[in-house]
């Protein structure tokens, strides 16, 4: 095979920008992602201790769950059943969230929806830089997972590529930013986890200004170098089934 029909066969400088652009746009989402991740039982723990109103609330749904599965009457596990609370708010808001952020894309495009996801997730953070209740980190959390779609949308970036061996190579740079983002973003996390013992009540500013940066760079990013991959015709097709379908139901 002649080296001139091989960047074609790889999916060319197109295929090769996107996935570049994949890699990096989804590294700094997970930076800003998992920062958080070691800081979680400093965070619980602030806010157990400052009496705060949202917080003793939802202590009585903890409460209730320890007695129910056995749990026994200790503040570590007070932590994990709260940080666990959360997370799987977290996770269910991306869970019901993520169907309709994929049917958006598919019909306007993948950039316009990593942009809109990249914009809901900095006003997450922007809102965690300024909580000082546990209500206003709730609200964090609940933004951030309706949000949270930056991965899909990455991963449909990439599937949208014509070449099997491009596809492929994209899928393979998913997984190594995966692998650095859960390796950096939690030394990060650990560090402001350290330093909070002796940072005062906002400990927690700081650690939520970078996650707030890593997602601005990523915003940044995304506007300047991230090519549109959907084609114009599935975007038409899909239009007019949808348009189609509406009629009929319509005039049924």
């Amino acid at each position: 095979m002649s080296p001139a029909n091989r960047p074609a066969e790889d999916g060319g400088s197109f295929s090769s920008k996107v996935i570049s652009s994949v890699f990096v746009i989804l590294l700094l989402d997970l930076l800003g992602f998992t920062l958080i991740l070691p800081l979680l039982p400093s965070i619980l723990d602030h806010y157990a201790q400052s009496g705060d109103v949202a917080y003793q609330s939802l202590q009585g749904v903890v409460d209730w769950f320890r007695e129910a599965v056995g749990i026994p009457m200790e503040q570590k596990y007070n932590t994990v059943l709260f940080g666990g609370l959360i997370g799987s708010l977290f996770s269910l808001l991306q869970f019901l969230a993520s169907p309709l952020t994929g049917a958006l894309s598919d019909r306007h495009g993948r950039r316009p929806l990593l942009i809109l996801t990249t914009l809901g997730l900095m006003s997450s953070y922007a809102v965690w830089a300024v909580s000082r209740s546990f209500g206003m980190f709730l609200l964090f959390r609940v933004i951030g997972g309706v949000c949270k779609g930056n991965v899909s949308l990455c991963t449909a970036v990439v599937a949208d590529l014509p070449c099997p061996k491009a596809r492929n190579r994209g899928m393979a740079m998913i997984g190594v930013a995966f692998s650095l983002g859960f390796t950096v973003g939690p030394l990060m996390g650990a560090y402001f986890a350290i330093s909070s013992r002796t940072s005062g009540n906002v400990f927690f500013q700081t650690p939520a200004l970078l996650a707030l940066a890593f997602s601005a760079a990523d915003l940044l990013f995304i506007w300047l170098m991230l090519p549109e991959t959907l084609p114009k015709d599935v975007k038409v097709s899909l239009w007019s089934t949808n348009t189609t379908r509406a009629h009929a139901f319509a005039t049924y």
